[in-house]
């Protein structure tokens, strides 16, 4: 068994909360764990089910894998785990995503079947779980294509359905078997949603799949063999010779080139979509794909208005109203059908209908070079975590926690010098082979260019505020020469 975890997403339609460094998969919003550390442990839970050995895989690009290792690493849990990373050469949808990971799975074991997971959607665990998961792996044996469906509770116009060529009949919280699909819909109409209800042959698309690696490689290959004309089949054979060159040898430029020109496809209408061998799983497990900011809602309950407030924020007379608040007091008055999101650096106000369309902020947001479309606030690491206070042009202000026994990476900065200032605990601050240690409102000076550690070797937390000043603050410009982590070279501490 392998699970295949899918973590290259960027949140555009979540921001301010979700940043391209900081996705909503890495997000705790909606509990004391971030969504991909939800992920990772129903992957295990599912592992753990079949009483098999497995392996799980973490499919994320390039510029987000050091980021998202950390978070992880950070994690009590998972820091110790063993987990293979599958690097995207570039972002191309998950057609290209699962096709690679399929061929990696393929090559070290042929019989490999692959459970696929988004790591941004917010599932129920447990033992509807694992039940729902067991049906659908048993089904995949044959070589079809087995995805999971969501028993409607209403007509959802948000999401897209899948059309079994029978009802789920079971009324209890088992799990039905595998059924076969008669075809993918997108997203309905409210009138139309109301008559999949009816119909109960209709079931939500979970994005959630399983099948044996060569059978999702297969029918990739198949669909555009049996649709010519159909133009999300149209680079499929190119995709699956690129996944297994790249399988097959990692640094094959070629490949990597020729992954990189592929077309942007969706699994779904590049293979599912064209595939006579596709069942569902329908079950009733509590679901969600965290699609929008409008997810909130499941933090608190309604007031007698339709509003709900969540976390520092008070409100008077809005109807209909979302406010939340991570960091200060946010005050509404009035305000109808509006979502009002409030972060450390950035605030979004936004009409509850609009909210599908928060990527056009990002867009424009990207378009003046804004950096609150890059990074958030706060990163967790692997030795603590960092918060940044203020940056402008040719400076920042961190808040860096380094926890009891922990240390950064052995390194050096090509474009920036750096003033630590001991605010809580004992530093041990290695300067060019000169170790030292400074205490509360004791400071040091790292130059540019100079050979550096800061390591907390006492029993409380350390905290420092660093002053980096230079022409370039861009959390590449380290270079690594010794980590205790395994973190490559080039990136954040």
């Amino acid at each position: 068994m392998h699970a295949v975890i899918l973590a290259g997403g960027s949140g555009t339609r979540f921001w301010p909360l979700s940043r391209e460094q900081a996705p909503k998969q890495m997000l705790n919003v909606f509990g004391q764990d971030s969504l991909l550390i939800g992920a990772l442990d129903r992957a295990q839970q599912m592992l753990d089910a079949q009483a098999c050995e497995g392996q799980i895989h973490i499919v994320v690009g390039q510029s987000l894998l050091d980021e998202l290792r950390n978070h992880v690493l950070a994690h009590p849990k998972w820091g110790s785990a063993s987990i293979n990373y599958i690097v995207e050469p570039a972002a191309r949808n998950t057609a290209p995503a699962l096709a690679l990971a399929a061929a990696l799975v393929e090559r070290c074991d042929e019989d490999g079947c692959i459970v696929m997971l988004p790591a941004d959607h917010l599932t129920e665990d447990g033992p509807r779980w694992v039940e729902t998961m067991g049906v659908a792996i048993d089904a995949a044996a044959d070589g079809s294509l087995v995805t999971i469906g969501l028993v409607p509770t209403g007509p959802e116009t948000g999401f897209g359905y899948i059309e079994s060529d029978s009802a789920h009949t079971k009324q209890t919280d088992s799990v039905s078997s595998a059924l076969p699909v008669i075809r993918f819909v997108e997203k309905p109409d409210h009138d139309t949603a109301v008559e999949y209800l009816s119909a109960g042959n209709f079931y939500w698309n979970s994005g959630m799949l399983v099948a044996r690696a060569d059978a999702i490689l297969t029918q990739l290959e198949e669909a555009q063999i049996a649709h010519p004309d159909a133009p999300s089949a149209a680079g499929n054979n190119d995709m699956v010779k690129a996944a297994r060159l790249l399988a097959a040898d990692s640094r094959d430029e070629a490949a990597l080139e020729d992954f990189k020109q592929l077309a942007k496809e969706p699994f779904d209408k590049a293979a599912l979509e064209l595939s006579s061998k596709v069942k569902v799983v329908p079950t009733s497990i509590d679901w969600s794909d965290v699609g929008s900011l409008l997810a909130l809602e499941v933090l608190t309950q309604p007031n007698e208005r339709g509003t709900r407030v969540i976390g520092q924020g008070v409100d008077v007379d809005s109807t209909n109203t979302t406010n939340y608040s991570s960091h200060r007091m946010v005050a509404t008055l009035g305000l109808h059908d509006t979502i009002v999101v409030d972060t450390a650096d950035a605030t979004l106000v936004a009409a509850k209908d609009r909210a599908q369309d928060v990527r056009l902020i990002v867009d424009e947001l990207t378009r003046r070079g804004a950096p609150e479309t890059k990074q958030s606030q706060t990163s967790k690491r692997p030795w603590g975590s960092w918060t940044m206070l203020t940056r402008g042009i040719g400076y920042q202000v961190k808040e860096i926690e380094v926890m009891p026994g922990q240390s950064l990476s052995l390194q050096k900065h090509q474009q920036r010098s750096e003033h630590w200032i001991v605010i809580e605990g004992t530093a041990t601050v290695e300067i060019d082979g000169q170790a030292s240690q400074i205490g509360p409102s004791q400071s040091v000076f790292i130059p540019m260019d100079a050979l550096h550690r800061l390591s907390n070797n006492h029993d409380s937390i350390l905290r420092i505020v660093e002053v980096a000043a230079g022409a370039y603050l861009g959390e590449d410009d380290i270079e690594r020469f010794d980590d205790q982590y395994a973190r490559i070279t080039g990136v954040e501490a």
